[in-house]
């Protein structure tokens, strides 16, 4: 069983780009989605580059990713629609497994989405069921565990390898085991049913750190 850790979220580590002229609103778009989160009780576990800023891998935020209980999807939606328009939505469907939303007053290429996703599989599931607890900005947060992050960004590069968002997932995976507390023995339980993934945790492990950096 995962143990939780105590996570604290600096604002600097869901910044965007500074080299951008000018930044985005993670920040706002982030306490918005907090405050609808508790408004309808949702059931939820930050994910993506969110969750890799909690567990101390700084990584600048595009879009905020959250898995979402799927009873709990239309009232989240309910609850956001006011602040938010819905940009896309995969199957289109009544019951979708993902929600894309964007401020009602974004413009350009500055706007940060929300994406809201619902568990489709077993990874997914076991990601949303070993939230742990952390605080950001001051306010407390559910956010997809440790091993679970690591999980979920592995069977991402292994999706679209040859691809530059493969290559970033793949470099997501490093920065997690190179410089976190993940329980290695957990991720390779979980995973051993699964050979592909299995053999790719176990080269993310043997991979050799960059020069002039320990692992």
């Amino acid at each position: 069983m995962l143990h939780a850790r105590a996570l604290d979220s600096h604002p600097r580590l869901m910044a965007d780009d500074p080299s951008r002229p000018a930044a985005r609103p993670v920040r706002r778009r982030f306490l918005q989605l907090l405050a609808a989160l508790e408004r309808c009780g949702a059931r939820y576990a930050l994910c993506g580059a969110v969750a890799m800023g909690a567990h101390g891998v700084r990584r600048f935020s595009e879009d905020i990713d959250v898995l979402v209980e799927e009873g709990d999807l239309e009232s989240l939606l309910a609850a956001l629609r006011r602040a938010f328009r819905e940009v896309a939505r995969e199957p289109a469907g009544a019951r979708p497994a993902q929600v894309k939303l964007r401020a009602r007053r974004a413009r350009g290429p500055g706007a940060v989405d929300i994406d809201l996703l619902v568990p489709v599989d077993a990874a997914e599931s076991w990601a949303l069921e070993s939230a742990v607890r952390g605080r950001t900005f001051g306010q407390r947060v559910d956010v997809v565990s440790l091993e679970a992050l690591v999980v979920l960004k592995l069977r991402a590069a292994c999706s679209e390898p040859e691809s530059p968002a493969g290559a970033k997932h793949w470099a997501d995976v490093l920065a997690l085991v190179r410089q976190t507390p993940v329980d290695v023995a957990a991720l390779r339980r979980f995973l051993a049913s699964d050979p592909a993934l299995s053999a790719a945790l176990e080269r993310a492990l043997a991979a050799p750190a960059p020069k002039g950096r320990s692992r």
